[in-house]
């Protein structure tokens, strides 16, 4: 019973801490979208409150990546920081990409897709973990009764953008990085210059080995913030 008081009145402070946020956030963007118990208040408050996509280094990016968009909380902090930059923000469940429309569809800058990133283009079923709205994971699947979305790749972003690097690579996109990573991430991996990245290795076992067997980490600063993993390449800093 205790911990459940303690879990209850943690909730209270955070939305009480959130209000004042929330108010100036829709104040600037009039369409933004919270849904009501759900886990978005929570990622609201790791972005906007805790700052855990904030980078260490004063940086101008161009061109961003948003893997794992959720409800476009992270694309917009993106734009907020860098609003120059083109974004891509791409989530796979189809409620969440709803609401990162809503949310995102007022800013020239970001795209969005309602695709799951993967290695290769595949089919893909969506499947509900049970843990909230931002616990949602892919999986391919071979026949196309059985799909829910098409994949896209970092490859195939690249060039449908005609973009020749990606500044600032966002993955939360639970578990699928290990199949990024593992396969065919040569071919784009130099065109990267940062990776901020959650690893889910209690998804998919192999996620951090995947991610640091792909790189080479002597050309990259690391660092940690919350459950975020970033990696700089020390020439783009």
């Amino acid at each position: 019973m205790g911990k459940i008081i303690n879990l209850f009145t943690k909730n209270i402070k955070l939305k009480l801490i959130a209000v004042p946020y929330i108010i100036w956030y829709k104040l600037k963007y009039p369409n933004l979208v919270i849904r009501k118990n759900t886990t978005d208040l929570n990622v609201f408050l790791n972005i906007f409150i805790q700052k855990e996509l904030n980078l260490p280094v004063k940086l101008k990016p161009k061109y961003i990546i948003d893997a794992g968009a959720y409800a476009g909380y992270s694309s917009i902090y993106f734009h907020e920081k860098y609003p120059e930059a083109e974004i891509i923000a791409i989530e796979p469940e189809k409620s969440n990409f709803n609401t990162l429309v809503k949310n995102t569809n007022k800013i020239k800058q970001i795209i969005s897709l309602n695709l799951g990133l993967w290695y290769k283009e595949a089919f893909l079923k969506v499947e509900d973990r049970k843990t909230g709205k931002w616990g949602f994971k892919v999986s391919e699947v071979l026949s196309t009764d059985e799909y829910d979305i098409k994949s896209t790749t970092i490859d195939n972003i690249l060039d449908t953008q005609n973009w020749d690097k990606i500044d600032i690579l966002k993955i939360d996109i639970e578990g699928s990085e290990k199949e990024l990573f593992t396969k065919n991430s040569k071919k784009w991996i130099n065109k990267v210059n940062v990776i901020v990245i959650e690893l889910h290795d209690r998804i998919n076992e192999g996620c951090t080995k995947a991610l640091y067997s792909a790189i080479n980490l002597s050309e990259w600063v690391e660092y940690k913030t919350g459950e975020k993993v970033i990696l700089i390449r020390k020439n783009f800093i």
